[in-house]
Parts: C-alpha cells; structure tokens; sequence
C-alpha cells in the first residue's frame, strides 16, 4: 500500500499502518506513501529522530502525524479526489470501532492525543471539533498544516509547537529503543490508534495521565500537581469519605512498594451540588447519569431471568449455611461426660470436662462484592450492574452482611466507592450507579478492600471481585533497586498480574477468602489462574451466575 502511494518500491518505512483488528489500514498507509511522494523525507526522518530521544515520543510522534496528515491530503487530493472518500471512510470507521476497541484503546480514549485526532475527523465529516479546553483547541488549530508547506517547514513547525507547548528542546533519555522498521512492534500513527504504551500520555511536570471520561487536557490541564489531581477526582467521583488527614495516614499506610507513588481514595459518591463543575467534570456526571438509566433499563428489561438467579443462589447459599451450621459440641460444665477432657480437670484445674449441642447463631461471616470500574467494562457496565446487585440481594435474603463497591484509577488515585455498607439493607439500589472509567491498579485496590473489610461485624470475610483479571495503570511500578528494578516498569501485564497475585495472598494470609467473577471474554482467564488460583469463575451470560457463583461459594463457606 505504501509503496503503490510513493510510487517508489526502494525504501523501508519508519511507519505502517494497522486497524485494530490487525488489518492493514488502507487510508493512512496510503498517506505514508504520499508522504514519500511529495516530499524530502530526510527532514521529516530526522525530525522523527529527534522525536524519538523524548521518553513522550508517542504524543510527539503522533502530534507530527496529525500535521502530516493534513498538509499530505491536501496535496494528493487536487490529483486524486477519490481521497476524499476514503478519507471520510477512515473518519467514519474511527467512531464506529468506539464499540469494539481493545482494552489499551479504551485506556487511551480520552487523552490529549484521542482528543486531537477525534477533532480532526469529526472535523472531517463536516462537525465541530468539540474542543472545549484553549490549550487543546490552540494546538489543533496550529496543526492544520496547508498544501504550501515544505518537507523543511513541516518539521521546523512540529518542532516550534512541540517546544512551545510541550517544552520538548530536542534533548532527552532514549529510555526504549524500539525496532521503528518493525510497526507491530511499535506503531505510532495516531490514525490506527494503536498506541505503543497503551496510549498513555505523561506530560511533562504532570503527575500522571487521566483516563475515563474526561482527559487531563481536556479538563484541567494547567493543574498537573497533586492538589490538582485530587480535586478532579472529588469533583468526578464525590466527596471523600474520610477527613483528609486521615486519607492520608491511609496513604502512608496501604501506598507503599510498587504503590509507592499512588494515592487512595474513599467516596461514597455524594456530591457537592452547590459547587460549579467545569464543562468537562459536567460531562462526566452526565455520562454517569445516563449509565444508571442503562444499568436500570437492562436489569428491568431482564427482570425475570435475574430474580430467578437471584432465588437459587439463595438457595445454594442457604443450603450450604445450614450445613456448615452446627449443631457443634462446646465444652461446658454439664452435660454429657468428655472422657478425653478429664486430664484438664486434674491437671490445668479446667472444670469443663462435659460438652453440650449449641446451634450457630448465623451464617459468622461476611461478604464484600467489590467492581472493577475501568474502561475495559465499558461494553458490560449493565451486565455486572446487574449480578452485583442479585449476589448482594441473595446474601441480604441469607441474612449475610454485604458490603458493594467499585474501583477504578484515574491520575494516580485508586478510588473506591462505596454502594452499601454492611447492616445498609435499603442501599443496595445504589449498585445501578456503577460507572466505568479510567484504569485498575488491582493490587492497589485489594490494600483498599483491606481497609474497608475491618469495618466487618464478622470474624470470618469473604472478597468476591467482578474483574477482567486485566490489571493495567498508567501509574509505574517505581523503582527499586533491591528488587532489581533500576528504571521501574508499567504496571501492565505479567508485572501487574504479579503484583496482584502478590495482594491476594496477603490476604488469605489474613484469613479472608479471596474469589473472583470473570465476566464476558475467557480472555482474562490466564491471568485470572496466576492470581487467584482455582478461585474463581467464568460467567458468560446471566443464567449461568446461580450455578457458578454458587458452587465457588459453597466450597468457601465449608472452609
């Protein structure tokens, strides 16, 4: 594709193009190829170059090609109006894969890049850009290059905005080296939305990128300090359940090793309605709004097959209470005679040498149901709305305490919010608020369960988390060299898988039953194996939740 745009076939190209599905994207390579056609391309390689020695290369990279892409089109096009077509093509096929990305590109949705490149081709099918933020809105229109421009001026411009908005002076680490002839090792192109690191975005003097609804340009972008960063998530998500200092002394607390840079956040999801948002935060709570309406649609929608699971799971559960229930045999000083205890009689002066039958009074355990709320449940919000509040109502009707919350990490916060409380028999309601945004720290979010499962009137804890078995952040694990790790690394894949499995243990350790719930895709299953052993479960529709659920919690009630 790209060497039938060039019309040359001796060349090796810096970049390719491919959909997310790993097919080839016909439109951008075909404005690769017309790159080489129209202009000298030792410039833009050495441009590109330059690029590469920033640790940000792939929001600098991607910035170019916006500019690339628009100087190029209008070029090829006075030759080739076809251009047009394909071009409101790719336009229309960028919004249409909105339901169908993967998990890294719904991590990467709304980040200035998204932001930009989503501008360009609404622009491109004749509506407005939708740029709110001035920082934003000023750097899309800078990269509106013309037809006029050479090969010289396109890379002397890049480098002018790159400095002035992002201070990018040429100079800096090369932290990666990556095969750049090789795109599936690393494409950059922000067309095939493809992103090298998960389409993370760290600015420079930010303290980490946002995800979820709203993008750190996109909202505050001048605030990048943590002060900043938390009042987006207490105007996002509510106002925080603890005072601060004792949000704090939590940090200090759970926020060490691998979460060393990270934060914890508590919130009930009660807000300040007096407050005034900022379009941006106004647009979050919109979509957490609307989500509701979906969460409550779906559930009324399907009303019977739910409450039908919702009585055999408590059942099953009622069933295997009664079982592990007693009655039990209790020392005491009546009753009938323990020969084997009479020792203790003569010699520890131990008067209870007789036992007698006792019922247990209750199940003498509790449940925390906690929900992985990050962009990755985007497609399943009204699915795991749904088998929260039919596993919460089941434990309800057992007369087991419960306690519902969700968890999802934006700007180096890993925030959970709160449903219901245990004894809170008329909450359970608020699980249809369950939002999806941003990403999951999982590990993180397990030291945050600790914390709320003290509050449990139980001895005995059970932790069911709804997940993906997908932990992902853009939030590095730090540095540590006792753990030979030098530069740090992200807290994706084996690395976070670990690091979560590392968690769970340290609470089995506690004595608290750790399962989880897969939901849709057996994708996660691998991962789900390494941290959470043979506890858990693979749901794929809603009649299988009785059974499935039942069966894990049968085995965790008997021990």
């Amino acid at each position: 594709m790209i060497w039938t745009a060039a019309e040359k076939y001796d060349f090796e190209p810096l970049f390719m193009a491919y959909q997310q599905n790993g097919s080839p994207d016909f439109y951008m390579n075909s404005i690769i190829g017309y790159v080489h056609k129209w202009y000298d391309t030792k410039p833009l390689t050495s441009m590109f170059s330059a690029l590469e020695t920033s640790v940000f290369s792939t929001l600098y990279d991607g910035i170019a090609w916006l500019g690339l892409e628009s100087s190029t089109y209008e070029k090829e096009v006075k030759e080739r109006p076809l251009l047009a077509d394909l071009r409101r093509d790719c336009a229309e096929a960028f919004f249409a894969q909105e339901y169908s990305k993967s998990r890294q590109e719904w991590m990467a949705q709304n980040n200035l890049l998204y932001s930009l490149q989503s501008a360009r081709w609404r622009t491109v099918l004749g509506k407005e850009n939708r740029l709110v933020n001035p920082f934003a809105r000023h750097l899309y229109d800078e990269l509106n290059y013309d037809a006029s421009m050479t090969a010289e001026e396109i890379s002397e411009k890049t480098l002018d905005i790159l400095h002035r908005y992002f201070r990018f002076n040429g100079l800096g680490s090369s932290l990666r080296r990556i095969d750049r002839s090789s795109f599936m090792g690393r494409f950059l192109s922000v067309f095939s939305r493809k992103k090298a690191q998960y389409g993370q975005v760290l600015l420079p003097g930010a303290s980490g990128s946002s995800c979820g609804s709203v993008s750190k340009a996109e909202g505050d972008f001048g605030e990048s300090d943590t002060a900043g960063d938390y009042q987006y998530i207490r105007s996002c998500l509510g106002e925080p359940m603890y005072p601060k200092i004792q949000m704090e002394q939590i940090d200090y607390a759970l926020c060490t090793g691998h979460h060393a840079n990270c934060h914890l956040y508590f919130t009930r999801g009660i807000y300040d309605t007096g407050k005034k948002q900022s379009p941006q935060t106004e647009k979050f709570l919109g979509d957490a709004r609307a989500q509701r309406k979906r969460n409550l649609a779906h559930y009324n929608e399907n009303r019977l097959v739910y409450q039908q699971a919702q009585k055999r799971l408590s059942d099953q559960i009622s069933n295997a209470v009664l079982q592990c229930a007693g009655p039990f045999r209790i020392p005491d000083h009546r009753g009938v005679l323990d020969p084997s205890a009479v020792w203790k009689a003569l010699y520890l002066e131990d008067g209870r040498v007789f036992t007698n039958l006792t019922e247990e009074p209750g199940p003498g355990f509790s449940v925390d149901l906690m929900l992985d709320a990050s962009a990755s449940r985007l497609g399943v919000q009204e699915v795991i709305a749904a088998q929260a509040y039919v596993i919460a109502s089941s434990m309800e009707k057992c007369h087991i305490p419960v306690q519902v919350y969700s968890f999802c990490s934006m700007r180096g916060y890993t925030a959970l919010r709160l449903f219901c409380g245990y004894g809170e028999t008329n909450a359970k309601e608020r699980i249809f608020d369950y939002f999806a945004a941003g990403w999951n720290r999982d590990g993180l979010a397990f030291r945050g369960a600790s914390h709320l499962m003290e509050a449990s009137p139980c001895k005995n804890k059970i932790l069911i988390i709804l997940t993906d078995a997908s932990p992902n952040d853009d939030h590095r694990i730090p540095a540590d060299r006792k753990e030979k790790r030098p530069l740090g690394e992200n807290y994706s894949e084996q690395a976070a898988v670990k690091d979560t499995a590392v968690e769970v243990q340290a609470l089995r350790r506690q004595g608290i039953k750790v399962m989880a719930i897969i939901n849709g895709s057996p994708n996660g299953q691998s991962g789900a194996r390494q941290i959470y052993g043979n506890h858990f479960t693979h749901i794929e529709n809603p009649g299988q939740l009785s059974r499935a659920v039942g069966r894990l919690l049968e085995r965790q009630i008997e021990e």
